[in-house]
């Protein structure tokens, strides 16, 4: 992290996590609707996660929250509005990892992740997931790189619920490794990619595993593989791409929660302490891991001590993949 950024984090936080005891969120923040935005449409991994987190918030502080949708392109326009968006505590975004590394991938993308939005509280981690659709007929990643191999150069194609991401280049990955160039198709979020998944209109996907447990789950798609370190306690018969023998495919994303920029530093320290009370609440952590997804939250410095580290590791993992940062 640069000088600058530093010195506006410890001016930001530091005196508010510095005092004797934080103000509860009850007598600091608005009494008015909360709204969280969300980069993505609903009935995805996001929306799913959100929920139940939103869903403990709203009893915990008596205000009532909606999730505000804003799809669009690799989730960006949550970001873009909230850079945007009055101070006033009555908005935050929860936004991936996969949609803040656009800066670096895609031109033009609307807002800086290290300037532009002001960090929370990390919420918890996940792995991207690859699957394939259940009418191609296979079970096994194995089976899957033997049907690609003997058909048809079209079946190399697979859809990514983030385009521009580590999302995407974790297909592209998986094509390298398997000596198969596979072409990376953009879809906005994961409802409509699942469907063309169901439907046998594309023959495998990318994306987060919090995004496509549920449609394996109902046979709607199948699971080949995970970039997770170790099986997932909510997916125990899915392999991770360390076992399959990929250990250059093992990759973990995150999600955060994000406020306008300028925001007072007691409502910081409200939303902060709420919003970790909230995920690191039993319920809400069991509810999270069988969705994929690991809890593990943080005070805004250290978030903002992470975007600024992993910006510089994602620059050198696109300069390894030999793609220029745009940005």
């Amino acid at each position: 992290m640069n000088n600058a950024l530093t010195r506006r984090w410890l001016l930001t936080t530091g005196a508010a996590f510095a005092a004797p005891a934080i103000v509860r969120a009850q007598s600091v923040l608005p009494h008015r609707t909360i709204r969280i935005l969300v980069g993505y449409p609903s009935s995805g991994g996001s929306d799913s996660l959100v929920h139940v987190i939103a869903g403990e918030l709203q009893s915990q502080i008596s205000r009532n929250i909606t999730i505000d949708y804003k799809p669009g392109d690799s989730g960006m326009a949550a970001g873009e509005y909230l850079k945007k968006a009055t101070p006033d505590g009555t908005v935050l975004a929860f936004m991936p990892s996969a949609t803040l590394v656009g800066k670096l991938t895609i031109r033009g993308f609307p807002f800086d992740p290290l300037t532009d939005i002001l960090p929370l509280t990390l919420a918890g981690t996940y792995p991207t997931a690859f699957c394939v659709s259940p009418k191609i007929g296979v079970a096994t990643f194995a089976e899957y790189v033997e049907w690609l191999k003997t058909g048809e150069p079209g079946r190399a194609r697979f859809g990514t619920t983030t385009p521009g991401s580590f999302t995407q280049y974790f297909g592209a990955a998986i094509g390298r490794e398997i000596g198969v160039p596979l072409e990376a198709v953009p879809y906005r979020g994961a409802r409509p990619l699942v469907t063309d998944l169901e439907q046998g209109r594309i023959p495998a996907g990318t994306g987060g595993i919090t995004s496509f447990l549920a449609p394996h789950r109902g046979g709607r798609l199948k699971l080949l593989m995970t970039s997770a370190a170790k099986r997932l306690v909510a997916a125990p018969n899915i392999p991770t791409a360390l076992e399959l023998g990929f250990p250059k495919l093992q990759q973990t994303g995150w999600y955060a929660f994000f406020a306008p920029p300028a925001m007072p530093a007691a409502l910081v320290a409200a939303w902060t302490t709420e919003l970790r009370a909230a995920l690191e609440s039993r319920e809400v952590s069991d509810q999270l891991l069988q969705l994929g997804f690991q809890v593990q939250t943080s005070t805004p410095t250290e978030l903002a001590a992470r975007l600024a580290s992993d910006f510089r590791s994602w620059k050198e993992i696109l300069d390894s993949l030999g793609l220029k940062p745009v940005n």
